[in-house]
């Protein structure tokens, strides 16, 4: 945002309380910007921004709601892309908020977000489309979270009830992500199911900022399938491996696959130029990236269909 010449930032907030008054930028790994960060909801609204990002690893239902209704509109990497990731009653809340404050709720990411906007628009190439199907494929480990691999169910026994539970509640966002795409193709789907097989470590394994226990969980490889007559149309498919060397040692693709069975068949890939994919980047900027879109959409709660082709911005750190 602050090398973003559409946007300027005037405020953040802390969730840890020991961030509070520190300089937001060097909370950032950059140099400092200036802008002292809060925990205080009141004193970043007095600034009147136009748009909040808001990306905590869990959200507080009532701070979106007070954001929303005080016509502030929000982007987010949240479970809301079909607008009912977290249930029928916090998308009533959230909506409602919307109406009061004249404001837009926007939720969106890599993947789920902009990667299936790309699947999205390679089946223009198609006359038929049969099943259409997004596969994250990634070594993770270099995406320091121990939070929320935990909360997905990496060190886990394999055999324990709650890995199964972990990584289906893990993957809300991917539910919503077949009903955007399904509406999107114009289907209506029957059911959304989810499946899951687990690779576990051979030896006990210091990643840094975890420890993955021999014989745990330390891969999993799942689909999201939205199904229409017995048949999986769209799917949103993951494999995750926390390092090399885990049973069974599924191959992975560094990136994301996209392919589409029908006529004609089409198959499309995206991957990093470089040895890692950052995904903490490639999260944020489909979300940063939308927020000048989202400030002139109509009130409510959006998903990616409903706003113009989320875009980089002419001159962004183009070095030009």
């Amino acid at each position: 945002m602050v090398d973003n010449p559409t946007l300027e930032l005037v405020g953040g907030y802390a969730h840890s309380p020991e961030k509070v008054g520190h300089d937001l930028g060097a909370l950032c790994g950059i140099d400092p910007i200036g802008i002292v960060v809060t925990d205080d909801v009141d004193a970043l609204l007095a600034l009147e921004p136009d748009c909040v990002s808001y990306m905590p690893f869990r959200p507080n239902f009532d701070h979106l709601a007070r954001i929303l209704a005080s016509g502030v509109n929000v982007v987010t990497t949240m479970y809301m892309l079909a607008g009912v990731g977290y249930g029928a009653d916090v998308a009533r809340l959230l909506h409602d908020a919307c109406l009061r404050g004249t404001s837009s709720l926007y939720a969106s990411g890599v993947y789920p977000g902009h990667v299936p906007m790309v699947a999205l628009a390679t089946s223009a190439m198609c006359r038929r489309i049969d099943r259409i199907s997004v596969l994250e494929s990634l070594d993770v480990s270099g995406y320091a979270n121990e939070q929320m691999f935990r909360a997905m169910g990496f060190d886990l026994d394999p055999d324990d009830p709650d890995a199964l539970v972990r990584s289906a509640s893990s993957c809300g966002s991917f539910r919503e992500q077949v009903r955007v795409m399904a509406e999107a193709l114009s289907l209506a789907l029957d059911d959304v199911t989810f499946d899951a097989e687990f690779a576990v470590a051979p030896e006990t394994v210091d990643l840094g900022f975890m420890v993955l226990h021999e014989g745990r969980i330390c891969g999993i490889r799942g689909t999201v399938s939205g199904e229409l007559a017995g048949h999986s149309v769209v799917e949103c498919r993951f494999v995750w491996k926390l390092g090399e060397g885990v049973a069974p040692d599924w191959p992975i693709s560094h990136g994301y696959v996209v392919e589409i069975e029908g006529d004609p068949g089409v198959r499309c890939t995206l991957e990093p130029m470089g040895a890692h994919w950052d995904g903490a980047t490639t999260t944020a900027m489909p979300v940063v990236h939308a927020i000048p879109l989202v400030c002139s959409a109509p009130p409510g709660l959006l998903n990616h269909m409903e706003l113009p082709f989320v875009r980089a911005h002419a001159g962004y750190r183009s070095g030009f």
